[in-house]
């Protein structure tokens, strides 16, 4: 069930190296997973959406989901700044 949840860089399916940048996809397809029903979507290269949540939503998990590490959020603060962004203006 872990490897559900690792990066390709970990799995060695692309050649980079591990860094913060892997924890943010674990991260990323932990909130995926939680917001899908907690179900895995049946493929990882481009995440499906979700059509229960928004469309903004679904655009940080992409990012966060990216099989490319430079494609992802560089860091938990920058992705904390969008959820929070997106829970301000959607939800307050």
């Amino acid at each position: 069930m872990t490897e559900l949840f690792s990066e390709p860089e970990q799995l060695k399916r692309i050649a980079e190296p591990l860094s913060n940048r892997s924890d943010i996809y674990s991260l990323g397809m932990t909130l995926y997973v939680l917001a899908n029903d907690k179900k895995f979507p049946d493929q990882r290269d481009v995440l499906p959406e979700i059509e229960e949540i928004s469309v903004e939503l679904n655009a940080i998990l992409r990012k966060a989901c990216s099989y490319y590490p430079g494609n992802r959020y560089q860091s938990a603060a920058e992705l904390r700044k969008e959820l929070l962004k997106l829970m301000i203006t959607k939800y307050c």
